[in-house]
């Protein structure tokens, strides 16, 4: 897409996600959050992707950052926008003392390794239950506030969550496209490679499963504050399983990508809500058809389009 197309698209884009609040109800803005937050989820995760892991451990560190944040704020007294960026630098933390020893592993060992660490963080937070309330959850969490006025309201929440999603994923964008960025992409693709050029993968690879650990705590925070509830279940191995299709659905090449995918499907999946079974069989269905008949992802859809769209402007001309 040429640069200003890709501008004017932008443009368009934020200009529909600040203005459709206004015609909208609770309901519909507690979904634009929850698109928010699934956004944020598979595009941290897509960091660990270009650095060639795959890591599954995203419902366990979105869990330490949304406990961290909401026990925090309730038992320690913090400040909510201070909680929130406690929960960050605390899965980040949670995830070097992880990934020392995890990050030699490659391949399916390492994702293992990830899928019984949440199940080892969601056991905590069911047997904890002095601290965390158990299987039952944890209820009242305070909502943020900004200069003493409290986000209480549903639209208030939402530009706040927007915003952070803004920042974030600018952030994520400069990321892979700096230096740092080029090189965790190296490693995904020959490993070997940047180790005799002198490149050192191993730190390289603990930055990136640093980062995206980082950003999922910041993503667990935005949750527990604007849900003012978090129960363990919600952090489990079914939620890694989204993330990762959101990823391929929307397309691994381009950044995008996970973009599109959550969005697309976090709200074609919104009526079956509350039926896991439906839900899960149609995620199934998505990515077999999208794996079939658009290996790109969904993003790659324009390009594949463009050629008949061509040719038919051409037949008209005649």
């Amino acid at each position: 897409m040429p640069i200003r197309k890709s501008y004017f698209f932008l443009v368009c884009c934020l200009s529909i996600l600040v203005l459709l609040p206004l015609f909208i109800g609770e309901y519909g803005l507690m979904i634009l959050i929850l698109i928010c937050i699934n956004v944020l989820l598979a595009s941290s995760l897509r960091i660990s992707m270009n650095a060639g892991q795959f890591n599954f451990g995203i419902p366990a560190f979105m869990a330490i950052g949304a406990y961290g944040s909401a026990l925090m704020t309730m038992k320690l007294g913090f400040p909510p926008i201070l909680a929130f960026f406690a929960a960050g630098m605390l899965s980040a933390i949670v995830s070097l003392i992880v990934g020392y020893p995890s990050l030699r592993i490659k391949h399916v060992y390492f994702l293992m390794l990830t899928l019984g660490f949440v199940e080892i963080v969601k056991a905590l937070a069911i047997r904890w239950d002095s601290l965390t309330g158990g299987p039952t959850g944890l209820p009242g969490i305070p909502p943020f506030s900004i200069a003493g006025f409290k986000l209480v309201t549903k639209i208030s929440q939402y530009y706040f969550t927007l915003f952070s999603s803004l920042v974030i994923l600018l952030v994520l964008y400069r990321l892979e496209k700096s230096r740092f960025g080029l090189i965790i992409k190296s490693i995904e693709q020959a490993e070997d490679l940047g180790e005799t050029v002198g490149i050192n993968t191993y730190t390289y690879k603990m930055l990136a499963f640093a980062i995206s650990s980082f950003f999922c705590g910041l993503t667990g925070s935005l949750y527990a504050h604007n849900m003012a509830f978090i129960e363990p279940t919600l952090f489990g191995f079914l939620l890694a399983i989204f993330v990762v299709v959101y990823c391929f659905v929307g397309g691994l090449d381009n950044f995008a990508g996970p973009i599109a995918g959550a969005v697309l499907l976090s709200i074609l999946t919104e009526p079956l809500r509350g039926f896991q079974a439906y839900e899960r069989i149609f995620f199934a269905i998505i990515l077999v058809l999208v794996v079939i008949f658009l290996p790109g992802g969904i993003i790659s859809l324009p390009a594949k389009l463009s050629p008949s769209i061509g040719r038919l402007r051409c037949i008209k001309k005649r």
